[in-house]
């Protein structure tokens, strides 16, 4: 390599990982102007007669109420994955959402938790996009770790809406699926994490070894 290219290289590289670096920060500061929430917040349904609220703090970049359905747009829960999107709905009931977890191996799965009051029903939307609703994919489960079968106090429509009918204090909506799904409503930093992580230590390690080898040839 000749003398004159060392400079350049080890430049264009610093450069890089700078721009990577502050690119993903700038994305991830978006999450400041959400709005936050507390336990103490209900979100009500007036014509349904149920509320929503949460076990927890967190925040959304946006709620709004139609079709007597609460669509929450960027969700996150405090100490949880981020959920993304949620589209939830209580009808003389009302539910507290406890916690949202994602395990993001090769068999992914997706667990929300809620306790309800009240003997109506409920619709849970995990914004699960796929060609094909498949009951096979998701599990109700009430206390005593009981599995209800589709048909037995639940039943999913095509868009992958779970509707709740049985009951009780505690449920369980759990989704499983060997593809993760991209939720196109996430932000981009979350979207697309793990791409930019890895472009920040791929950008740095050509750094460092472009540094080092530069400085062996002095």
């Amino acid at each position: 390599m000749p003398i004159n290219d060392r400079p350049f290289l080890t430049g264009l590289a610093t450069v890089l990982t700078v721009f990577v670096v502050f690119s993903y920060f700038a994305l991830a500061t978006q999450a400041q102007n959400d709005t936050s929430f507390t336990p103490a917040d209900k979100f009500s349904i007036p014509r349904y007669n149920g509320t929503i609220s949460f076990a927890v703090n967190g925040s959304y970049a946006e709620a709004t109420l139609g079709n007597n359905t609460w669509n929450f747009r960027n969700l996150t829960l405090n100490n949880s994955q981020p959920l993304g999107t949620l589209r939830v709905s209580a009808e003389n009931s009302n539910i507290t959402i406890l916690s949202y977890r994602a395990n993001n191996t090769f068999f992914r799965s997706a667990i929300l938790r809620y306790t309800v009051k009240g003997q109506g029903k409920q619709t849970v939307n995990l914004g699960i996009n796929s060609s094909q609703a498949s009951a096979s994919e998701w599990s109700v489960i009430v206390p005593n770790n009981i599995f209800l079968a589709e048909g037995e106090g639940w039943n999913l429509l095509p868009d992958n809406t779970v509707v709740i009918t049985c009951a009780t204090s505690n449920v369980t909506v759990v989704h499983y699926a060997l593809n993760v799904p991209v939720d196109s409503n996430l932000p981009f930093h979350q979207q697309h994490s793990i791409a930019i992580i890895t472009a920040i230590t791929v950008t740095a390690t050509v750094t460092t070894a472009v540094v080092i080898k530069a400085r062996k040839r002095k």
